[in-house]
């Protein structure tokens, strides 16, 4: 079984991000399931709080990144930019740098939900430049839901999207897990790895 962990880049309970990554989440194919980790608890990156010092809830994230296949990212753009609980838990997931750290070779997708009808583009951006700055694998397609409380609806009793949007939505559900089955980290693995040895030699 592989496993796709969803984050969420919003603190808010009721969150359209946190509504997205439920729906996303029911969209995973046999052979995928879902972990989930709340950031509410991870601290303002602090570089004193490492080794023994290393709060357990960053502990936890940086576990929880390493033991899964693929990452799935919902988040909202705040101020034409990423929100900083996401910015935060990169900085604090991609350290200790050396020798491998969990972001190392991931491949990781995201979708931006937002109240307006057109911002959004620079957080989903922001998302993917900083995850491959970490050495982590951005996926493709970009997809930003714009006007966002619009596209929930609700069948059987259970949240899902209206058609169109469901139908983007689970394109890069299916994007994330291709690149999991192809291996997409590999290259990012090994280029990684070479550039940690040739310091040492």
């Amino acid at each position: 079984m592989k496993t796709i962990l969803f984050l969420v880049g919003s603190l808010r309970v009721e969150s359209m991000n946190r509504r997205v990554s439920l729906i996303a989440e029911r969209m995973l194919p046999e052979g995928y399931e879902a972990t989930r980790f709340d950031l509410i608890d991870v601290p303002i990156f602090n570089a004193d709080l490492r080794a023994e010092h290393t709060p357990a809830s960053v502990s936890a994230l940086r576990a929880a990144i390493a033991h899964a296949d693929g990452v799935f990212w919902t988040s909202p753009e705040y101020n034409f930019a990423l929100p900083s609980v996401v910015k935060n838990a990169i900085d604090w997931a991609c350290r200790p740098m050396l020798p491998r750290n969990p972001i190392v070779g991931k491949p990781m997708n995201v979708v931006v939900a937002t109240e307006s009808p057109s911002y959004g583009v620079r957080a989903l951006a922001d998302i993917k430049r900083i995850w491959g700055n970490c050495a982590g694998v951005p996926v493709g397609f970009d997809y930003v839901v714009h006007e966002a409380p619009s596209k929930f609806v609700m069948e059987d009793g259970v949240e899902k999207f209206e058609p169109v949007s469901r139908q983007r939505l689970q394109l890069n559900v299916d994007n994330l897990v291709r690149a999991i089955d192809a291996d997409a980290g590999a290259v990012a693995l090994a280029n990684w790895d070479a550039w940690v040895e040739s310091m040492s030699s």
